[in-house]
């Protein structure tokens, strides 16, 4: 017979607070969904209003950086007429395919991921069992249910949350999991992974309660409103394909000066916002019903979130300046290899933060207008003679350029391509370059062959 016994164990734990959490879902926002987000806030709380100054409630100076101009390969009306290249928002399957880079993956995981990106539904579900996907690719591959299923998880960490989940339960999960962990987020996954949509009834409510007793009434409806406000469709919202996005609002500017690049805020990215001087003064002289001194100190979280996110989208903008002068200089094919990792250690941020940093943030510059995605690429051709390897972004931009220049009667074929990339230093593989070219919708040699 076994005796009962009892036990204390002191475990340690981190939490998100409110503000913090709330700062995170600004960082993750773009430009438009948050100029909607701070029209609800002006609505809500008298201490929020708009200057009455086209000056800004916050603006931090424009950071001057020390790369001469005259190295400047661009610049006067070349630099104009770039100003009408617009980045093109990618559908689905073309961001995961990018996500890919910012990952560290090594190369075998980072091509099943790809496979997998392929085989999503327009819900963003792998609706085909891993088992399937192994069978029905080639034997050369050597592809096992065991190695997808890492693959796999490395893509269920991708963005958007959810992605990559074979059912509507794990989805939700792979969601859930994202969020701070505390008594809400454990409530909502047990509901979710055992009694998933027994809760449309006030009866089924109670007795849910009775079945999980450790949970109290304020902390059970506070899951099933989590549970609401999950995406059951994580490709939801996304942009399919063959459709661009209608308008890109840049976050930040990088310009040509005599003293060298400049960056700075673009003011019609950031709401204008500010406390209302007049109430907080009287906030200040009289004591006030606490409702209104929880709409200021409201006012006051909204505002700091603002900061935060203009601060940390900044600071990855200068860094990504720094680590990527040769971009601005000789274009695409100056792009070095980034990872979200690297800048997360840099800039002393987790790597999602970073993440939520990029996510549909745009950056103008005389050679266009990119998202900040665009300047995070895996290395490739990593050898002793180029140890950092060259950015997956920059070898398609070079074998672009052979194609271009080669002989329209004697087009090169794949072959022939991993040849001339060797003489740039760039060693890869023919079934690379192949997808390389797939991915830049070049067609094969045959096809690009002419005759007079």
């Amino acid at each position: 017979m076994t005796k009962a016994a009892l036990s204390l164990k002191l475990k340690q734990t981190q939490q998100l607070n409110q503000n913090l959490q709330q700062s995170l879902r600004i960082l993750h926002m773009s430009a438009q969904a948050l100029e909607t987000e701070v029209a609800e806030w002006l609505a809500d709380n008298p201490f929020l209003e708009k200057p009455d100054t086209d000056t800004e409630a916050f603006e931090l100076p424009p950071q001057q950086y020390t790369k001469p101009a005259e190295h400047v390969h661009v610049g006067g009306d070349e630099a104009a007429d770039i100003w009408a290249t617009v980045a093109a928002e990618d559908d689905l399957h073309s961001q995961l395919h990018a996500q890919v880079c910012e990952h560290p993956l090594d190369d075998s995981i980072a091509a099943q991921v790809h496979l997998l990106i392929d085989s999503l539904d327009e819900h963003g579900y792998l609706a085909d069992s891993l088992a399937d996907i192994a069978e029905h690719t080639p034997l050369e591959w050597m592809l096992s249910k065991d190695s997808l299923a890492q693959a796999l998880a490395a893509l269920q960490r991708f963005d958007p949350p959810g992605i990559g989940a074979r059912n509507l339960t794990e989805s939700l999960l792979l969601q859930l999991a994202r969020q701070p962990q505390d008594d809400i987020r454990k409530c909502a996954g047990l509901l979710v992974r055992h009694h998933l949509g027994q809760w449309q009834s006030a009866a089924q409510q109670k007795q849910l309660l009775r079945a999980l007793p450790q949970f109290n009434e304020t902390t059970f409806q506070a899951a099933l409103q989590c549970i609401a406000a999950l995406n059951p469709h994580p490709a939801y919202g996304h942009t399919a394909a063959g459709q661009p996005t209608a308008y890109v609002q840049p976050d930040v500017i990088i310009r040509e000066s005599r003293k060298g690049w400049q960056i700075e805020m673009v003011k019609a990215a950031w709401p204008q916002v500010q406390l209302n001087i007049e109430y907080t003064e009287l906030l200040a002289e009289t004591e006030l019903d606490p409702a209104f001194k929880s709409k200021w100190q409201e006012a006051q979280a909204h505002l700091d979130s603002l900061k935060l996110r203009q601060n940390t989208v900044l600071r990855l903008a200068e860094w990504i300046l720094d680590k990527q002068q040769d971009f601005f200089i000789f274009g695409p094919i100056g792009l070095a290899p980034l990872t979200l990792k690297e800048a997360a250690q840099a800039l002393g941020l987790a790597e999602s933060t970073i993440s939520r940093a990029v996510n549909q943030k745009y950056l103008a510059c005389p050679r266009g207008v990119f998202a900040l995605r665009y300047f995070f690429s895996q290395a490739v051709s990593q050898n002793e003679h180029n140890e950092a390897g060259s950015s997956q972004r920059a070898v398609q931009t070079l074998l672009e350029t052979l194609i271009q220049q080669e002989n329209p009667q004697q087009p090169y074929s794949d072959s022939e391509l991993v040849t001339q990339l060797a003489k740039h230093g760039i060693t890869l593989a023919r079934r690379t370059v192949a997808k390389y070219r797939e991915a830049l919708k070049i067609a094969p040699a045959h096809q690009r062959k002419q005759t007079n």
